[in-house]
């Protein structure tokens, strides 16, 4: 009975939940751009991993639980970076996932500023699993209603100072009759700076906006840190969530950061909130610093 109910509420949410194209929907993207933003990469000067694991809306049977990585590696004499971005997610019969190969390179505006650029590319797959509902009655829903197989392209732009970051990016799907004009672009908005407060202490605020297929979200965020080894924080994102943060450098190559979601939507009552687990991989800096600025 149980599976009937949620196939039938599956269905009536299709309408809505199919609408544009896939968008992470990572707390952490505050901090971890290189997923929606392919010239984010540019600004590291060594080889990089970050993993991310979601479950969201704890207690919620058939809630989404999503995965990503991102891998990147700087080749610094031609300050350029080539990577790969790869995303799961499961809700519930839905299974999606993208993967996409990206390139960035950096141009320095000035001792203490830099702009820098990223393309990325790659698919979209879209699959319904009507293997695991149960119908008292015949099959009433096509999985092929859903199904799709997508390729889109990405670009991306940042600008950095010893304390600015100002971003965006866009996604699009080209050639697709499946989606609408305005369902085919998704584009990202970001910027946050670093406001000194002791000689090991820095209060960040951040903010990060997206819009896609008529949908828009918009978080906003203040963070404390000390020195590169801890930081912690909170955001809000509108009609949705509060959001708590904490990051901790384990290691010169490895940090941990953990998020919990508290939403404030209508829906807050179904489950108990959302946690996200970040991982970062980073491997050594090289004896000779790569010629660029350093940032946070």
């Amino acid at each position: 009975m149980k599976e009937k109910i949620f196939i039938i509420i599956i269905i009536s949410l299709l309408p809505f939940i199919t609408k544009g194209q896939y968008i992470p929907q990572f707390s952490q993207l505050l901090k971890t751009l290189e997923f929606v933003n392919p010239g984010y990469n540019a600004s590291k000067n060594t080889a990089s991993a970050t993993l991310l694991y979601r479950n969201q809306w704890t207690g919620f049977e058939g809630a989404p639980n999503s995965m990503a990585a991102n891998v990147n590696v700087p080749v610094n004499k031609w300050h350029t970076g080539f990577g790969l971005n790869t995303m799961v997610e499961t809700l519930g019969l839905i299974n999606q996932s993208y993967i996409d190969l990206t390139a960035c390179t950096d141009v320095k505006m000035s001792g203490n500023s830099y702009l820098t650029f990223g393309i990325s590319g790659g698919a979209e797959i879209r699959r319904l699993d009507m293997n695991k509902a149960i119908y008292e009655n015949t099959n009433i829903y096509s999985p092929d209603l859903y199904n799709s197989e997508n390729l889109h392209i990405g670009a991306g732009i940042n600008y950095f100072t010893n304390s600015l970051h100002l971003g965006a990016s866009m996604h699009f799907i080209p050639l697709n009759n499946a989606y609408k004009q305005n369902e085919m672009y998704s584009f990202y908005l970001n910027g946050s700076y670093l406001f000194p407060v002791s000689e090991n202490w820095v209060i960040k605020p951040a903010v990060l906006y997206k819009t896609w297929g008529g949908y828009s979200a918009f978080d906003a965020g203040l963070f404390l840190l000390f020195k590169d080894l801890l930081w912690g924080g909170i955001s809000y994102r509108v009609n949705d969530a509060i959001i708590f943060f904490a990051d901790v450098k384990i290691t010169d190559m490895i940090r941990l950061g953990y998020s919990f979601d508290y939403g404030v939507h209508h829906l807050n009552w179904f489950n108990n909130g959302s946690h996200e687990l970040r991982i970062e991989f980073t491997m050594p800096r090289p004896k000779t610093q790569f010629e660029r600025i350093a940032i946070n």
